[in-house]
């Protein structure tokens, strides 16, 4: 009983970040590279305390539970389905902290009039790492929803 309620809360969590990690791709990287610099910088920065640190909390949940699965887990499929989750949520995370927070970071320090040079390579290269994360969030999801139907 345990097994199922932890692979549930793994799939529910997994698939919320997933979910929003989606619906930043697909609908807030596109608005935003239309925007000019200055307004560029104000949306983002607004964005991002929205995001942080809910989204890494649900990640770190996600992982203790995603460990203790890979643990308790009935059979090697279902394990091995866990621990491929498990890489997706640590690749997210990977991602976000060694790319994304750092650039988010880096406009923290911008002035809204006189972007740097180069700004909107910035831009393209945060939205690359969303989207990397993006498709790791969703490997991860699958996997989770795998090892949730072999327990």
């Amino acid at each position: 009983m345990l097994v199922h309620l932890l692979a549930a809360l793994l799939v529910l969590l997994s698939g919320a970040l997933a979910g929003v990690l989606v619906a930043v791709h697909i609908a807030v990287v596109p608005m935003l590279a239309t925007l000019p610099g200055d307004r560029y910088i104000q949306i983002h920065r607004s964005l991002d305390p929205r995001f942080d640190p809910l989204m890494p909390t649900v990640d770190k949940i996600a992982l203790g539970v995603g460990l203790v699965l890979i643990v308790l887990a009935p059979g090697w499929d279902a394990k091995a389905a866990f621990a491929v989750a498990e890489a997706g949520l640590i690749g997210v995370a990977l991602v976000s902290e060694l790319s994304n927070v750092r650039i988010n970071r880096h406009i923290d320090t911008w002035a809204v009039q006189g972007l740097p040079q180069g700004w909107a390579e910035t831009r393209t290269r945060w939205a690359r790492s969303n989207r990397d994360r993006t498709w790791i969030a969703l490997a991860g999801f699958a996997a989770a929803i795998v090892g949730t139907c072999l327990v």
